[in-house]
């Protein structure tokens, strides 16, 4: 009997704080007449909750345009270097070629954004977001690193392992292979690599892997120039 009075007790005592609670909702004292008046909440899924169109709308905002700016910046032992003459040349003749607007990185623009070190202090590690950087601040919107020999290591660029640039890259990318020359295209506000062209020939400096990078190029803004 006792065990039937506390039961009930508690019942009464949940009922009561339920009751409370649904006293406190706007609506807890409307008729049916407002209550039909009131549009119910519409939840929005963005592209229908679709992880394809999420997708697909997430590549159209990377595609390039003819007003994209792009540094090409030359990588050495995975250190910053101003551009060889000779395969400065490649990439002006590259532009002719492209809808895009491309620039030498300077050393004058990048020395403008090094941390100051102490005497004794430890330069920085990661070179590869000190150039995106530098590329992002003198307003371009993406950077061209490319680099050469131990630079371009398979699954690793400018010396160090891809997982460590701090870099966005996709499994899908040409950037994990191993080559003779490779260059990354890479946003210079989110760091992620858009794209990745390879040489195996550099006999005639980087012609080859200008011209790989010219396919790259086309392919992200063929959609926008035709639109």
């Amino acid at each position: 009997m006792k065990t039937l009075l506390k039961t009930a007790a508690i019942t009464a005592l949940i009922t009561g704080f339920a009751n409370t609670a649904f006293a406190g909702s706007p609506t807890a004292f409307a008729d049916e007449d407002y209550l039909a008046m009131v549009e119910p909440v519409k939840t929005i899924t963005p592209h229908n909750g679709s992880a394809e169109l999420r997708q697909a709308a997430f590549l159209e905002q990377e595609k390039l345009s003819a007003t994209s700016r792009i540094a090409v910046a030359r990588l050495d032992g995975g250190r910053f270097i101003p551009t060889p003459y000779a395969e400065e040349a490649d990439w002006k003749f590259l532009e002719k070629r492209v809808e895009v607007k491309l620039d030498l990185l300077s050393a004058g623009d990048y020395f403008k954004y090094l941390p100051e070190l102490d005497f004794q202090g430890v330069d920085t590690d990661n070179k590869i977001d000190e150039i995106r950087l530098t590329a992002a601040n003198e307003g371009y919107s993406h950077v061209i690193l490319y680099g050469m020999g131990t630079d371009a290591y398979w699954s690793s660029f400018g010396g160090k392992a891809l997982s460590e640039t701090g870099l966005t890259i996709h499994d899908d990318c040409a950037s994990w292979d191993e080559a003779e020359a490779k260059a990354l295209l890479v946003d210079t506000h989110t760091g992620e690599v858009l794209g990745a062209a390879k040489a195996d020939d550099v006999t005639y400096n980087i012609g080859y892997l200008a011209d790989d990078m010219e396919r790259v190029i086309n392919a992200l803004t063929e959609t926008k120039i035709e639109a």
